[in-house]
């Protein structure tokens, strides 16, 4: 009897109302949601590695941190480069200077959001 493994989304977003649709949109599809609301490289790093998320949704503005920086810190630290990102922003992202697995604008469509995390994760589970 083998159940489905459990996806794990990491929110980083400093709006908590994004954490709360977001939980309530995928927690009832059995996702693991976790959120945090700052992107302290400390707080980020020990976070990441005790969840170990399948997905990261990052915003661009998370108060003072750049979403840009740490897109591009995740995608060239070894340790999470193979996992999925999509950037969330109310900002324009046409020179984004760092290379997400997908954009999506706020206000998003959450027929829209589900869609490009389903194909992320099922890309990823080779």
């Amino acid at each position: 009897m083998s159940s489905p493994l459990v996806k794990k989304i990491l929110i980083i977003d400093d709006d908590e109302n994004i954490h709360d649709i977001i939980k309530l949109i995928f927690e009832e599809e059995h996702y693991h949601i976790k959120g945090i609301l700052d992107a302290d490289e400390f707080q980020l790093k020990e976070t990441i590695t005790d969840f170990l998320p399948d997905l990261i949704l990052l915003d661009i503005l998370i108060g003072k941190h750049d979403g840009r920086d740490i897109c591009n810190r995740l995608k060239f630290d070894p340790q999470t480069a193979s996992v999925p990102v999509i950037l969330l922003s109310a900002v324009n992202m046409d020179n984004l200077n760092c290379s997400p697995d997908d954009t999506i604008e706020k206000p998003f469509e959450i027929a829209d959001l589900r869609q490009k995390i389903k194909t992320l994760l099922e890309t990823k589970t080779v």
